[in-house]
């Protein structure tokens, strides 16, 4: 799994750098079938956003986030999005074909 890591407006440290592709890789280490994680983070005035952008095989999953206070809670809430999207997906993923066959068994008795 490849994970891009992207500023615009400002140069970001490499400590922070560092950060933000350990937290996109946490994003791949849930989800086995994310095939790639791009953290792109941008500075306007005194706002930090985020947008985490995690791709697989047919899907793109995009969380966005604005703070006032600091780059780290923009990305973590970003990646919190992210994550919630997934798992939505997943569950329907699962719930679905359950719930067909379950309508299916009914209508055949």
């Amino acid at each position: 799994m490849t994970v891009e890591v992207n500023a615009r407006h400002k140069n970001i440290s490499e400590e922070f750098r560092e950060y933000a592709r350990q937290r996109g890789e946490k994003i791949g280490e849930a989800f086995p079938m994310v095939e790639s994680v791009r953290v792109v983070m941008d500075f306007q005035n005194k706002l930090c956003a985020a947008e985490i952008i995690a791709q697989r095989k047919d899907e793109m999953f995009v969380g966005t986030a604005n703070t006032d206070t600091s780059m780290r809670a923009a990305v973590d809430m970003a990646a919190a999005k992210v994550e919630t999207q997934i798992r939505k997906k997943r569950a329907k993923a699962y719930v679905e074909p359950a719930r067909k066959a379950a309508q299916a068994a009914e209508a055949a008795k």
